[in-house]
């Protein structure tokens, strides 16, 4: 006897093809041949190349995950093959069933580059000699040229090129570098990089103007104070500050009138222009206006003027802070005095605790003109290390004026931490930022978070004196997402006190994104009839739904084979969905068995779940095809059909459309999905139908639904929807009633119709009454118009004309009164009509049908009611 039952279990292989991302070694090319998802382990590689068999190739043992099997097969071939496009061939077989897949060499696409130009300069930013850098990437083939151009010239300089590929996109970047002559840089000229690919030409250009504020600069003109005037007796110096990064031309104006060049001398700074005017004594008090302009190409010349009048003496800046220099070196407990906009005079400076002087007097003589700044450090006593001192700095300027800084405060406070996940991708790392501040913090990750990448460090000083330091460990995302906690201590040497915070996975992740909707529904219509297995669909909605767990039971048991769980999908609303299918047998489903969903966060306790069972109750559902309006057809070409389902029981449902009794594809209707009136108990749905006028052909259109609770499909069905709207002739007969003429018209499309009495085809009679257009099942439409007859008009020989003004034709029908009347009957009155119009007997045959209804409806009224008497 031999031993089958491994049949049972096995699963067949999943081939996936491997390709060498790089270009080989020498002139050959390594490819692979993944399975996976195979069971027994027992399987083997082969491979060929159009047909014939390959030997040198190497097939790795199985590896097993999950009760499955994964293998490996790799075979190195030669360029020459690879490059020529031949097919290969990796062929496994298996006890579950063989499979192959060919590989063979696909030519890429090309790729334009982008394009981007920047500056780069090689010392201290501004100042320093800058280098252009050109950056072409993610372009394919590689051939590609670079230009250089100044203000649109060409530029003969010397270029630096670096080429680079891109192994995983199998692209190539290329940089270019130019060193501008500075001089022209500075005064603002255009470079432009100038690519050629693929026949397409690229360009980007910049200059120092992109680089910094076009906004015409601040110019600030500094005069001496009458009293430095008075002293100097021979020259005076005026000064003019231009806070601008170009290199600007500073110019001054004496009362209109451009200063020599033997007066003027310049410094050109990084973020500003000092330009000094020297001016004889005398000169200087004949002088009303001083004037200094700064003009460059990358702005709009801007200007100051001044009064030259007596002395000015600016009321100074002070602020006490503490320096970020001083703390990294070591000097914690430093305050300083920052002074600016200073005047030429005697000052002094002292600190000050509680209002209390607590060091000793600096004295500066400043005097050359202002305004000037000054800088002045303390170091705090530590018996002053406490909160609730605040320290001031005073300056003192000349011997009347006083001007004290605001006070600061509170600085030797405890330290505090905060402990942040920052937002970043699913698959990448994540990154913990700890943020400590106090008066010395320091930040330490505890051992058990230590061993990882090392942390990354910024530390500041707040303008109430606090230090805030900042430390970053970015954690794989494997060790994330198990939970593992990580701690960060903030400590303060100086005050001996330290602060810790932990943060985990589970610690972040508040209680709503720890509730998930699960949604389960049954097999489809198709798999109900085919009698074979059933899949089961469960349908996760939620937040992160990477984080959570989805098992399935079977009649109250864990069911883990014939599961498929796809990968979570994101919705625009910050949410995502998930789908899991079951591939449960139908003994299972037809016995009744309850089948159940359950969906748990794993840092939560609490799981959510949904379940479903084949219902014992089955409702037939009811289909109905609701009737397009007028205006629908009448307002464009194309029209929807609407195909209403309702009252059906269980929810699962297949519907389709057939036109002239073939089925239509799915790009031609939309189907909703079931849904359920609030306290119904059963599911209605709908189908939607897009159909042309100009496709249509007076075609039949049929809903088709297919439903468990009959083996024979519901149908609704809709003949000539554009009937309404086709231009179709009216019909149209002239009656005589009592006292009324009626003109009857009919059978007519679109509705649009104008109904008018004449007598003696030249007076237009008014008094009359015409209906609303009907609209028979046909589509077409009816209407009728009632003239109310008087003795005046109604005369022998007189003749009345119905006349019927339609898109498509113009009726005139007459009617005349006889001159004899004797006994008239209702049949004489239309013996002597006549129509004057070009109407078929067919029309004829209409009104003769609908007299002889006429007729019997009269005989059927009297005879009721003869019987009714009796």
């Amino acid at each position: 006897m031999y031993d089958f039952s491994f049949l049972a279990t096995s699963t067949k292989p999943a081939l996936l093809p491997l390709i060498s991302c790089g270009s080989g070694t020498g002139n050959m090319i390594t490819l692979g041949c993944f399975a996976t998802g195979f069971t027994p382990s027992s399987l083997t590689f082969s491979w060929n190349k159009n047909g014939a068999a390959l030997s040198d190739f190497i097939q790795y043992p199985p590896v097993q995950k999950d009760n499955l099997f994964t293998a490996v097969s790799q075979v190195r071939v030669t360029k020459q093959d690879w490059d020529a496009k031949e097919a290969f061939q990796c062929v496994v077989t298996h006890v579950a069933g063989n499979d192959n897949v060919i590989i063979t060499k696909i030519e890429p696409q090309i790729i334009f580059p982008n394009i981007t130009l920047h500056p780069v300069w090689k010392g201290k930013f501004r100042t320093s000699a800058v280098t252009l850098v050109c950056t072409l990437s993610g372009f394919f083939p590689d051939t590609l040229s670079v230009k250089w151009q100044r203000d649109n010239q060409p530029l003969n300089t010397v270029q630096i090129d670096r080429k680079l590929q891109s192994v995983e996109e199998n692209t190539f970047s290329l940089s270019s570098e130019i060193e501008p002559n500075m001089t022209e840089w500075h005064k603002g000229s255009s470079f432009s990089c100038n690519s050629m690919h693929n026949s397409i030409e690229l360009k980007q250009s910049i200059s120092i103007c992109e680089i910094h504020e076009s906004t015409p600069p601040s110019i600030k003109v500094e005069t001496p104070s009458f009293k430095t005037v008075m002293m100097a007796k021979s020259i005076v110096k005026a000064t003019c500050l231009v806070h601008t990064v170009y290199d600007a031309t500073v110019t001054w104006l004496m009362d209109d009138k451009p200063a020599s060049s033997n007066q003027v001398t310049q410094a050109t700074y990084s973020t500003h222009i000092i330009s000094n005017l020297i001016v004889s004594f005398s000169d200087w008090k004949k002088l009303k206006f001083l004037k200094c302009k700064a003009e460059h190409r990358c702005f709009t010349s801007n200007e100051h003027i001044v009064k030259v009048s007596g002395p000015a003496v600016t009321p100074p800046s002070v602020e006490i802070r503490r320096s970020l220099p001083d703390i990294l070196s070591g000097d914690r407990a430093v305050l300083e005095c920052h002074i600016t906009q200073l005047s030429s005079t005697y000052l002094y400076v002292n600190f000050q605790a509680n209002n209390s002087d607590i060091s000793e007097q600096f004295f500066d003589l400043l005097e050359a003109p202002g305004p000037h700044s000054l800088r002045r450090r303390f170091t705090v006593p530590q018996n002053y290390w406490n909160n609730d001192i605040s320290f001031t700095c005073k300056v003192n300027q000349g011997f009347s004026s006083v001007f004290p800084s605001k006070s600061i405060g509170n600085i030797f406070v405890d330290p505090s931490v905060e402990l942040l996940l920052v937002p970043g991708e699913e698959s990448g790392q994540q990154t913990l930022v700890c943020s400590g501040w106090g008066f010395n913090p320091q930040i330490k990750w505890l051992p058990e978070s230590q061993q990882r990448t090392p942390p990354t460090t910024d530390i500041s000083v707040a303008a109430d004196g606090r230090v805030a330091v900042t430390s970053q460990l970015r954690v794989n995302q494997t060790e994330w997402k198990t939970g593992k906690v990580f701690s960060c201590e903030v400590s303060d040497r100086s005050l001996n006190k330290n602060v810790r915070k932990d943060i985990s996975l589970c610690s972040v992740t508040p209680p709503s994104c720890q509730i998930v909707g699960v949604y389960v529904q049954g097999p489809s219509v198709q798999e109900l009839q085919s009698n074979g297995r059933v899949t089961i669909a469960c349908l996760l909605v939620g937040p992160r739904l990477n984080d959570f767990s989805i098992t399935w039971k079977v009649g109250g048991k864990q069911y883990s084979l014939n599961v498929q769980t796809q990968p979570p999908v994101s919705h625009s609303n910050g949410t995502e969905s998930l789908r899991s299918f079951l591939n449960l047998s139908a003994e299972d489903w037809h016995a009744y068995k309850r089948v159940s969903c359950e969906g748990k966060h794993k840092c939560s306790n609490q799981s959510y779940d949904d379940h479903i069972s084949k219902s014992k109750e089955l409702h037939p559902p009811t289909v109905k095809i609701i009737q397009p309006t007028v205006f629908e057809l009448s307002t464009s070409d194309v029209l929807t059909l609407v195909c209403l389902v309702s009252g059906f029981f269980p929810s699962n449902i297949m519907v389709y459309w057939e036109k002239n009794g073939h089925r239509l594809t799915l790009t031609h209707y939309t189907n909703s999905p079931a849904w359920k009136y609030t306290e119904s108990s059963t599911y209605s749905m709908s189908s939607r139908l897009n159909t042309s006028q100009t496709e249509d052909q007076e075609s039949t259109y049929s809903c088709v639904v297919t439903h468990e609770s009959s083996e024979m499909p519901f149908k609704s069905s809709i003949k000539d929807v554009f009937a309404t709207v086709t231009p179709t002739q009216p019909s149209a007969t002239l009656l005589q009633g009592s006292g009324e003429l009626v003109c009857l018209v009919f059978g007519f499309s679109p509705a649009s119709i104008n109904i008018t009495w004449f007598l003696d085809d030249t007076k237009e009679l008014l008094d009359y009454n015409t209906s609303e257009p009907h609209r028979g099942p046909d589509g077409k439409f009816s209407i009728q118009s009632r003239l109310r007859l008087s003795q005046s008009n109604w005369l022998p020989g007189a003749i009345h004309t119905c006349r019927v003004t339609h898109t498509t034709i113009t009726l005139a029908l007459n009617i005349s009164k006889p001159e004899m009347l004797g006994d008239c009957s209702f049949l004489d009155d239309i013996m002597h009509a006549d129509i004057n119009q070009d109407i078929g007997v067919e029309s004829w045959y209409m009104a003769f049908t609908f007299l002889l209804f006429f007729l019997i409806s009269v005989v059927y009224g009297v005879l009721a009611t003869l019987i009714k008497i009796k």
